[in-house]
């Protein structure tokens, strides 16, 4: 009996020990960085600050238009995206949705002007009906394709509220968002965004990001397994969501299992997607196979979850990263007065590897407070920074 007893203690033991190996160590070190060691924005060679401005606010997703000099930003308010509308982190308060609806804010980078915010304004949309007929956005993720030298077509994530066919409000706590992908077009010095069409399907589940793929259609993560309910909640610990491709006529999942939280995705210069996890360390790259399905080719860490990346006009890709996870959730409840850190990554392609580097990190949140997207200027060297949950951009 107590050979027995000792080989079941044994036996617990192990179990434990691969579990603490291969899967708590990583929530423990990884996901919640308990020990990591930061370090403070005066160790880097920059000059930063932050341009506070409510124009600026709650600004998700940013492109960079090198050749026009042009930094358009998808904002939306702190408090409404970190209190009350934004589904991707079950906010589904749509009352609380940002009055008149989000927008785009346009900055001119090479000419600060005295007040120091380049020139900001707005993109004014126009053709655009919205889910009760008034025209309002509720932006999350997108992607700029540059179609010639005058024309720029916008391709955005938007979680309309749901609604019945009479255009009421329905319970999105049950149903979730009815998101779609719209598509505008702008032409370069203008101040109007001209919608051409909205994108729905089944295969849009739960969108946060997505990559044009320069033919017509996009590849787009899902960030969940579903909108709403039990399943959903369990994607912390299961994992969950997906990625998808629509061509131009139809869309399908084409990618699904093993992913956790598949957040701001990209498409590198080489061709191929790369896919971050925001609970995980890890970027997934993938390749779009002759049969339109996405492919693991290779997997790059980075040490911490990853919200958004981007690629600059060296090819590199700048991640924002998350060091504090769970600061960051309290900012979620404060954005206004509780400031999270933050850590910027580039990612350089040689040969066959990948090179990673920390190119900024804010240990205090002193300047670079929660940030989930950072758009580097190749030209100039310039770093703009923006924040889903937070008032103001930060300029290097």
């Amino acid at each position: 009996m107590a050979s027995k007893s000792v080989t079941i203690t044994t036996l617990g033991a192990l179990l434990l020990a691969v579990f603490y190996q291969w899967s708590l160590k990583d929530w423990v070190f990884v996901t919640f960085g308990i020990g990591r060691v930061m370090q403070s924005i005066e160790d880097f060679p920059y000059d930063c600050r932050r341009i506070r401005n409510s124009h600026l606010e709650g600004c998700e997703d940013m492109w960079l238009d090198d050749e026009a000099r042009v930094l358009y930003a998808a904002c939306s308010g702190s408090t409404a995206r970190g209190l009350y509308w934004n589904p991707s982190v079950s906010k589904l308060n749509v009352s609380g949705r940002t009055p008149g609806g989000d927008y785009v804010s346009v900055l001119n980078i090479d000419d600060p002007g005295t007040d120091g915010l380049f020139g900001l304004h707005q993109l004014k949309p126009t053709g655009y009906i919205g889910a009760i007929g008034d025209g309002t956005l509720d932006l999350h993720g997108f992607d700029v394709e540059v179609v010639n030298s005058e024309k720029l077509r916008f391709w955005m994530i938007n979680h309309r509220p749901p609604v019945d066919a009479d255009k009421r409000y329905l319970d999105a706590t049950k149903v979730g968002a009815n998101s779609t992908v719209e598509v505008f077009e702008v032409t370069r010095g203008s101040d109007e965004m001209v919608h051409i069409k909205t994108i729905a399907d089944k295969a849009i589940d739960t969108p946060n990001k997505l990559a044009a793929t320069g033919n017509g259609g996009f590849v787009m993560t899902n960030d969940k397994s579903s909108k709403v309910g039990l399943r959903r909640e369990l994607d912390i610990l299961l994992g969950g969501g997906s990625l998808t491709y629509c061509g131009a006529t139809e869309c399908h999942i084409a990618a699904d299992g093993s992913f956790n939280y598949p957040n701001g995705m990209t498409k590198g210069k080489d061709g191929l997607y790369y896919i971050p996890s925001s609970i995980k360390d890890n970027i997934r790259v993938m390749e779009l196979q002759s049969d339109l399905m996405l492919k693991e080719v290779d997997v790059i860490h980075v040490g911490m979850p990853i919200d958004n990346l981007s690629v600059d006009r060296n090819g590199d890709i700048y991640a924002a990263a998350f060091p504090k996870i769970l600061r960051l959730l309290d900012s979620f409840k404060d954005p206004h007065h509780v400031d999270s850190p933050s850590t910027i990554w580039r990612i350089h392609k040689a040969g066959l590897s990948y090179e990673v580097k920390k190119m900024l990190e804010d240990r205090e949140a002193k300047t670079m407070g929660g940030a989930t997207v950072a758009r580097h200027d190749a030209k100039s060297g310039m770093l703009f920074i923006g924040g889903n949950f937070h008032d103001g951009n930060i300029l290097k």
